[in-house]
């Protein structure tokens, strides 16, 4: 047995020689993996802290499990947060995927291949927008006194809308500015498939008589099943995670709309920089932000079990 284990160990080096140079090109990018994903995990133990800057990270006094006990007794504020990063996290998923298939197969069916690329290109162009810009424009069309839809609801004979003041207007609006911003760029990766997928089958569907709608139905949406599945199992792990951007700038955290558009994410953020109404605690951000990353785990891993029992070949592991 310990003989085999030395040639397995040989055979393991020679392979390792062998794939040298792959091996030298992966370095810089396994570094850059540990250096900023694995690294800053040493700093979790804020969770478990009372830190103060004079002691620093490592000096300041360990308080157990009070960061977490304040956090699951904050009563509204906790359970609000994380109603809403649930929430916004299937309706965002849930709009997104759609909308991004719908895209990419719509560009796929265009007979004139030049007008699909161009299309493309305007729609991936928003992502590449920073939030700052997104949010004047958001505040240019939604402002009181001088937005673009109450100007058109003004001139029609309705009252102006506040929807700074109201947030029950902000799912739809945050939903909507999701999709413009990045339904374009993920549908990347759908068309992609749809680029890949045999035209043979097509043909011999269409010899068999089938129309536009059931080659549709049986041939491109099973082709997008595994990678639909592959994206949604990649995204649970950010269940409890949310854009800052899209959650703190665009609705310029103001304080009226925190029933329907405070995340955890946008909380972590404010309680750091002292602002929307959270307390500075970088002890407390760090729970949360540890409370997130477990969920996001056991997401993952469980949900890839229970696809992995009913098509294996759609699981990640």
């Amino acid at each position: 047995m310990r003989r085999l284990t030395k040639q397995q160990a040989k055979k393991n080096m020679m392979s390792l020689w062998r794939d040298k140079q792959l091996i030298l090109m992966a370095i810089p990018a396994l570094a850059i993996l540990i250096l900023f994903n694995y690294v800053p995990m040493t700093g979790l133990v804020l969770a478990f802290k009372q830190f103060n800057f004079k002691d620093g990270l490592y000096g300041s006094s360990w308080n157990g499990l009070e960061n977490f006990r304040f956090l699951f007794m904050s009563g509204d504020v906790f359970w609000r947060t994380t109603r809403n990063t649930v929430m916004y996290y299937v309706l965002l998923t849930a709009t997104g995927t759609i909308a991004s298939v719908m895209i990419a197969i719509g560009l796929n069916e265009l007979v004139f291949k030049r007008s699909a690329k161009v299309m493309q290109s305007i729609m991936i162009l928003p992502t590449f927008i920073s939030y700052v810009a997104v949010t004047f424009v958001v505040s240019a069309l939604l402002d009181y006194k001088n937005g673009m839809i109450n100007a058109q609801i003004t001139e029609n004979g309705g009252k102006a809308i506040n929807f700074y003041m109201q947030a029950k207007y902000w799912p739809l609006i945050l939903t909507l500015v999701n999709l413009w911003k990045e339904a374009g760029y993920s549908s990347v990766l759908y068309l992609s498939v749809l680029t890949g997928i045999d035209q043979e089958m097509y043909e011999a569907a269409q010899i068999d008589g089938a129309n536009a709608w059931q080659k549709l139905r049986y041939i491109t949406i099973p082709m997008l099943t595994p990678m639909v599945t592959i994206m949604t199992l990649l995204s649970l792990g950010n269940i409890m995670n949310s854009n800052i951007g899209l959650f703190y700038r665009v609705t310029q955290n103001v304080g009226a709309l925190y029933p329907t558009t405070q995340t955890l994410s946008s909380y972590v953020y404010g309680a750091i920089s002292g602002g929307g109404g959270a307390v500075a605690n970088y002890g407390i951000s760090s729970a949360i932000t540890l409370y997130q990353s477990v969920i996001g785990f056991i997401m993952v891993v469980v949900v890839n079990l229970i696809v992995r029992k009913k098509s294996p070949e759609h699981s990640l592991f």
